[in-house]
């Protein structure tokens, strides 16, 4: 099984792959859709405390793993070798910690809970912890965030994945933004796809 790469898109190794049968990208995408379904309703589909949602290192990894654990071996450990995307693998554990040590001082210095949501966001994807699934983990990250929170959650269109789009492009644009101190386009999109659903 291959496929070529689009843009902005880790290139993916199948190598890991737990189920059989898949042989095209559609597929895939359907298989990670329902596990990260079962995520979502797990961590937004009720109640959330900080008990539940420690955003600790050992949490974050393993919600990664609630996400993409039913489709990949390697789902929730961090990578061991680089990529085109992310920080050396050697810097993962670190770097995450201090994502994990930043969240508490965003919380008594930034009151924006938007712009801590995006700062998240942001962070995580850039570290690019896993071979896999980053973007929709990062995703995730910053939504249970907010509802932890008590923030509207982000609806991400589902074109930011999977194909290129307008959507997809403004998107990756935001996330090089922020790679560059500009967190605004980043915020903005977090705005415009905000749920008005209480």
């Amino acid at each position: 099984m291959s496929w070529k790469s689009i843009p902005g898109e880790t290139p993916i190794d199948v190598s890991g792959l737990k189920m059989s049968g898949i042989s095209h990208r559609a597929q895939l995408s359907v298989a990670e859709a329902e596990n990260i379904r079962k995520a979502i309703i797990k961590h937004l589909g009720g109640p959330l405390s900080r008990r539940t949602a420690k955003f600790d290192l050992s949490w974050m990894l393993n919600l990664h793993r609630e996400m993409f654990g039913d489709v990949w071996t390697w789902a929730g450990k961090t990578r061991t070798t680089n990529l085109n995307l992310g920080v050396p693998w050697l810097q993962i554990q670190d770097r995450m910690q201090n994502l994990c040590d930043d969240l508490i001082f965003w919380q008594k210095n930034r009151p924006d809970f938007v712009e801590q949501a995006a700062h998240l966001h942001h962070r995580a994807v850039q570290i690019h912890p896993f071979l896999n699934g980053n973007g929709r983990w990062s995703r995730l990250l910053a939504n249970i965030w907010l509802k932890l929170n008590h923030q509207p959650l982000t609806e991400w269109p589902e074109e930011t994945i999977g194909n290129t789009s307008i959507i997809r492009e403004e998107y990756l644009a935001a996330i090089r933004e922020a790679d560059s101190g500009n967190y605004t386009p980043l915020m903005e999109l977090h705005q415009r796809y905000a749920s008005t659903r209480s």
